[in-house]
């Protein structure tokens, strides 16, 4: 994959770059691609990606999504494109409110409709916890649909015991900057994307693998991970008052099916759940 230019961070041959934006707002550059609705509307589709991912997950999904909404793809802090995150600050509830300002800033004005995949459905569901106490809100959640949802909580040998350790290698220059190295000189990629059990193309494989050579996003991966508190988001899914559905894969081997829907139907019993025979990807 082609390196990046000094005037614009995005490989050459990257998804959707002439539709990118770089918004300054404190600590964060976001990195956001805005694809206009094909037809009238008064929604915005906005995509949250998950672990590891950035807008380029979304790219073969733009061209269909732009016939009755208007798109946008963000990279999530410390993912991508989007700078100055601190790994500490990786947390859904301050993702959330770092995503809120963002809104705000580029104005989003229609009925919004958040799209998570994976870790991405829970920051959506927190998203949508913190708007909902807001006076005269400048746009409308009006639904959650989580693909994928990483909404199953890790067990409590990795909370007592691994959750600790994880958080302070997240911070660690050192062991992300070893992470990435490995990551561009071993097929270390590969594996994990095998590991999905999904048809990832050798396009998309280029991608992951340009992004996971990059200290700064394998940071923020890390943090991300250590920052998700799924408890919390589930303790509070009686707060939810907008619809939310979900599709589940039956192959995805990450989250797993089963597990999954007796989540949803214990926290969410309402959601509608659509099965797809797919993989997390």
């Amino acid at each position: 994959m082609d390196r990046p230019g000094a005037d614009n961070p995005l490989p050459p041959n990257w998804p959707h770059r002439t539709q990118s934006a770089f918004v300054p707002i404190g600590r964060l550059t976001w990195h956001l691609q805005v694809h206009a609705s094909r037809k009238p509307s008064d929604r915005t589709i906005v995509l949250l990606h998950g672990t590891g991912a950035s807008t380029h997950s979304w790219a073969d999904l733009i061209e269909v999504l732009q016939e009755g909404a208007c798109v946008l793809a963000i990279d999530l802090p410390g993912h991508g494109f989007t700078r100055g995150a601190d790994p500490k600050n990786l947390t859904l509830p301050m993702m959330a409110r770092d995503l809120h300002e963002l809104f705000l800033e580029i104005e989003l004005e229609k009925n919004v409709i958040l799209v998570g995949h994976s870790a991405g459905a829970p920051l959506a569901i927190e998203l949508a916890y913190q708007h909902s106490g807001l006076n005269n809100p400048a746009f409308q959640i009006t639904q959650i649909i989580g693909l994928n949802p990483s909404l199953v909580p890790p067990p409590a040998l990795y909370t007592t015991l691994l959750g600790p350790m994880v958080a302070p290698m997240a911070t660690s220059g050192p062991m992300t900057s070893m992470i990435a190295f490995i990551a561009s000189s071993t097929a270390m990629v590969n594996q994990l994307l095998d590991s999905t059990e999904s048809k990832v193309s050798d396009q998309h494989r280029d991608y992951y693998r340009f992004l996971f050579s990059q200290p700064s996003h394998v940071q923020g991966s890390m943090g991300f991970m250590a920052g998700a508190d799924l408890p919390s988001i589930l303790a509070r899914a009686k707060d939810l008052t907008i619809p939310i559905s979900f599709l589940i894969g039956q192959r995805d081997s990450w989250v797993k099916e089963n597990a999954l829907k007796k989540i949803i139907q214990q926290h969410f019993p309402e959601a509608q759940i659509t099965i797809w025979p797919g993989g997390h990807l």
